[in-house]
């Protein structure tokens, strides 16, 4: 089997609150994360994770953000632009994953069934997470449940931050990497002991079924390896997984 490589594409970084990203914890704490897009090295095909979002995108809804690279000088880093991608897996649709989406001409999006459904008639209470001007015209392969895309690179379905979150699994040569389908950062799957005692994984508060969201959290950090939860800082300074 081919072992394969994953290389953090850093983006954009925000400010937000923490509480937002660990349930019902940290209040009144400042949290910084940075949102990729995550290259898969090793496939004869150019397999990226996320389209990937940009500071303009979420300062109109407020956030304090800034520009880390553009998606054509983050793909420079790994020799490759837009047009050369052959496949975007889409962990979900919020406006941040896909908006860029467009910029890869050549490629087809792997989505789940559920997450599309959902996306095109939001709950009101989501909506504001979905923009369909940055998903309706993408080259879609739509796929319902678990998928190998190809030798090493696997889909697992992992819903409850949005209906039809997937993760993907990378075999490395260190083990099973999962690139999360929900947004993530250490600290929800490595809780102080206190925390620990009750409960191996804290969700954040973003999210269409909490219950779900815990469970697919669990069956994550029971599978991997590496966990690469997908809005983590510390990969602004690791240029490769493993």
């Amino acid at each position: 089997m081919n072992k394969h490589v994953i290389r953090p594409i850093p983006l954009i970084k925000l400010m937000t609150q923490k509480a937002k990203h660990t349930y019902k914890m940290n209040w009144g704490v400042s949290l910084e994360l940075v949102g990729y897009t995550w290259y898969i090295e090793g496939p004869k095909e150019n397999i990226i994770v996320d389209a990937g979002g940009t500071a303009e995108g979420l300062i109109k809804y407020g956030v304090p953000t800034e520009t880390i690279h553009s998606v054509e000088d983050g793909l420079s880093m790994v020799g490759l632009k837009p047009d050369d991608i052959d496949i975007v897996i889409l962990t979900h649709l919020h406006f941040d994953h896909v908006e860029l989406g467009y910029k890869y001409t050549k490629a087809r999006f792997i989505v789940q069934k559920a997450e599309l459904d959902f996306a095109r008639n939001p709950h009101p209470i989501a909506a504001g997470e979905y923009d369909k001007d940055t998903f309706e015209r993408l080259n879609y392969e739509v796929i319902e449940g678990d998928k190998e895309v190809t030798e090493g690179v696997r889909i697992l379905v992992t819903p409850g931050h949005t209906p039809g979150g997937q993760s993907i699994l990378v075999e490395t040569a260190k083990g099973t990497a999962v690139i999360t389908g929900f947004c993530c950062i250490d600290d929800n799957f490595y809780p102080p002991d206190e925390v620990a005692k009750r409960m191996p994984v804290i969700i954040s508060a973003f999210h269409t079924d909490i219950y779900q969201f815990y469970d697919s959290m669990l069956k994550v950090k029971g599978i991997a390896d590496i966990i690469v939860p997908i809005h983590e800082k510390k990969f602004l300074n690791i240029d490769r997984i493993p």
